[in-house]
């Protein structure tokens, strides 16, 4: 097991290798960007979905408006991109996409240390990291889900804490995206601004339709469609048409004002 808050290599049989840090239970996201590496505030979109669970339909009906339109976007604009880091669904997806853009962007993959496994930790249960990605935020808990308060402080840490602009991108996803995006919309603390993609499967269509029918009838729906800053793409739109999205809101965005 790696010592933890030191930063350490992860080797893939790929022969790609990536930064990573396993962090203490009181360790934190400014820690964890300290020990990466991250030393100043850059443009961070985290990606929250389907991992596993997702379908190789959906998966397919959403790779191109990833790569050419979200993984694009954050090549050109020198954003960082948080995902959930395993070999499965979302992360796959841009970890595929990274690969074949030869793109520099930072991926950030955060996942509990019980429940992965990689080259020179064995864990027969864990689920294999993907070898797109960058670096590796490993933490304490064993369920998935328990990352998800630091992957909400990563993405306010690495973005300067509203210096820079930080959203959200929903696709696809389940149960846990569902709190996930309900924690990160509704806030009083810490929340950000979520595109949702349409046609993407799951909890992203359910949100869709709630968004366009400006009412639900569950209480943490209607929360999110009332609260939330929320923008639809359609998988049908195209990978342009993320990107415009994307640029829209970094060309609107005004930081916050620190007192």
């Amino acid at each position: 097991m790696p010592a933890k808050n030191k930063r350490f290599i992860i080797p893939f049989e790929s022969g790609r290798a990536a930064f990573a840090v396993h962090l203490s239970k009181r360790a934190d996201a400014e820690a964890a960007a300290r020990v990466l590496g991250f030393t100043e505030p850059q443009p961070t979109i985290y990606v929250t979905g389907g991992a596993g669970a997702m379908s190789e339909e959906d998966i397919r009906a959403t790779q191109a408006l990833v790569e050419r339109g979200l993984a694009r976007f954050a090549e050109e604009r020198g954003v960082a991109v948080l995902d959930g880091g395993t070999d499965a669904g979302i992360p796959t997806m841009l970890g595929k996409a990274r690969r074949r853009l030869r793109a520099r962007f930072p991926l950030v993959g955060i996942a509990p240390l019980e429940l992965v496994r990689y080259r020179g930790y064995d864990n027969p249960k864990g689920a294999p990291l993907n070898d797109g990605h960058s670096h590796f935020v490993l933490t304490a808990g064993d369920e998935f889900g328990d990352e998800s308060d630091l992957i909400t402080h990563l993405t306010y840490t690495l973005s300067g804490e509203g210096l820079l602009p930080a959203l959200g991108v929903l696709i696809n996803g389940g149960n846990i995206a569902r709190q996930e995006v309900y924690d990160r919309t509704t806030s009083d603390k810490v929340s950000f601004p979520l595109i949702v993609v349409e046609g993407s499967g799951r909890f992203a269509d359910i949100l869709a339709r709630a968004f366009y029918a400006g009412h639900a009838e569950e209480s943490d729906l209607q929360a999110i469609i009332q609260k939330g800053r929320l923008a639809i793409v359609s998988i049908k739109d195209g990978p342009e048409q993320m990107y415009a999205k994307l640029a829209a809101h970094f060309q609107a965005f005004k930081p916050t004002v620190r007192r």
